[in-house]
């Protein structure tokens, strides 16, 4: 055993167990372990703090190329000796791109976790970004940028969210736009990567067969001496500012006999004192398949099969919206009838039963999302993700925090948070019926139409 791996043991051993599991440091980063021993399978994760937030303003879409560049292999290997190493370890890989990270993520038979975590070590150490890789990866995803023309579902969510949130990075596709894409060149890449993969950036997981012990020794022998940031940190996202108004968006698309309605205002974020009570008023409005919202527009006026409300939580203030897909003739009725509800759930709050029936449902299922080992390690990586490098762990409250709300806080954090005067609302469909219906809508102060054709 090297130095390295006996003092990173030392530090594992003395490292005090969180109620779901343990957690350590090596050379500074979070190392996360759920033992599950079971199962004679390991899942390993490597977490890369800054993911499509941190693009270049010019260049949207380098982390997401990067990203998908990695699996392609290091420096002098084939591209397919990847999946034929994977193959014979009996293992499976993924890489996932969000706003704050890049998640590459493995699955093994716990007799070969060491042969994995080299093989990642050298994709994300020595990754080749080859330029015939990286024309390739611009093809595809231009192709599913021309696709998404034709998923109405997928355009409405995009243009809502840069509606919303104009020119802040939470308003920028993950993916980049067609003239993004032509600006990012091998350069880019290297040198995106150098910027996130450095100590200060990185934590650590692994579930299953394995213990804090073995995961330390692992780690010692392949992630050792990673570069350390010379910057002054990552830059922060500022607070997202909402617009005045209730500004109406419709991409339009002709002859179409159904409308996404996507209608959004500004939320909460992770230290947000009103968040959880938050959380349980939107379960309550939208949440649930009998919650108001579902139940006015679906089973009531049967306007929508479909209707639903959503809360996105981050770092800093994100979004809350409610979705529709009413047929395009009853558009208006669907669309006076949500902003009504809206604006009673702002002025009146909740009642009890409500709030009571929303407690039960999040409480009960709150199992589902952490009944395995896998589930509760990504549960603590993304916890870890909103507090700094070296801050305690945070302690999962959630049950406790739900139990906590009641119909005053609730009503008391939708009147602070949500502002139905101030919306962004985005239809897909036919403008010449939009258009009138949507326009004479209440507090609607700017109507815009943009073509379904627009390259984005």
């Amino acid at each position: 055993m090297t130095a390295t791996a006996a003092k990173v043991r030392k530090k594992a051993k003395r490292s005090n167990a969180s109620p779901t599991g343990e957690r350590f440091f090596f050379e500074g980063a979070p190392v996360f372990v759920e033992p599950a021993p079971g199962l004679p399978l390991i899942d390993f994760v490597v977490c890369l703090r800054g993911g499509a937030g941190t693009d270049p303003e010019d260049a949207l879409g380098t982390t997401r190329l990067m990203a998908r560049l990695l699996r392609r292999g290091w420096r002098g290997a084939q591209p397919s000796s990847v999946d034929e190493q994977l193959d014979r370890l009996g293992a499976r890989l993924s890489i996932t791109l969000g706003q704050r990270s890049i998640r590459i993520s493995a699955t093994v038979l716990a007799r070969n976790f060491e042969p994995l975590v080299a093989l990642l070590a050298r994709l994300v150490r020595e990754p080749a970004f080859r330029n015939d890789d990286l024309a390739r990866a611009k093809r595809r995803i231009r192709a599913a940028l021309h696709a998404m023309r034709d998923d109405d579902g997928a355009l409405a969510h995009r243009h809502l969210r840069n509606h919303l949130f104009g020119d802040h990075p939470l308003g920028r596709p993950v993916g980049g736009t067609h003239a993004s894409l032509g600006r990012i060149d091998r350069t880019r890449l290297i040198a995106q990567h150098r910027t996130l993969l450095r100590r200060d950036r990185v934590l650590y997981g692994a579930a299953g067969a394995v213990d804090a012990e073995e995961v330390a020794a692992v780690l010692a022998r392949h992630f050792s001496d990673l570069p350390k940031d010379r910057s002054k940190g990552a830059p922060k996202v500022p607070t997202p500012k909402m617009a005045r108004g209730r500004r109406v968006r419709i991409i339009d698309k002709p002859d179409r006999a159904q409308t996404q309605l996507g209608i959004a205002t500004l939320g909460t974020w992770f230290s947000d004192p009103h968040r959880m009570p938050l959380v349980v008023a939107d379960a309550a409005f939208g949440g649930l398949f009998t919650s108001r919202l579902s139940h006015q527009v679906r089973t009531v006026h049967g306007y929508s099969y479909s209707t639903y409300s959503s809360l996105s939580v981050g770092l800093v203030r994100d979004a809350w919206e409610m979705w529709s897909h009413p047929a395009t003739e009853r558009l208006a009725d669907c669309a006076e009838l949500q902003l009504r509800l809206l604006d009673e759930w702002a002025a009146e709050g909740l009642r009890a039963r409500e709030v009571g029936r929303a407690k039960q449902w999040l409480i009960r299922g709150r199992c589902f999302d952490e009944d395995t080992a896998a589930k509760r390690l990504d549960m603590r990586l993304e916890r870890a993700l909103r507090v700094g490098r070296t801050a305690p762990e945070p302690i999962d409250r959630f049950r406790s925090d739900v139990r906590a709300v009641n119909r005053r806080t609730a009503s008391e954090a939708v009147a602070k948070r949500i502002q139905p005067r101030d919306l962004a609302i985005v239809a897909v469909g036919d403008r010449r019926l939009l258009e009138p219906a949507l326009s004479k809508l209440g507090g609607v102060t700017e109507v815009e139409v943009r073509p379904h054709t627009d390259r984005l």
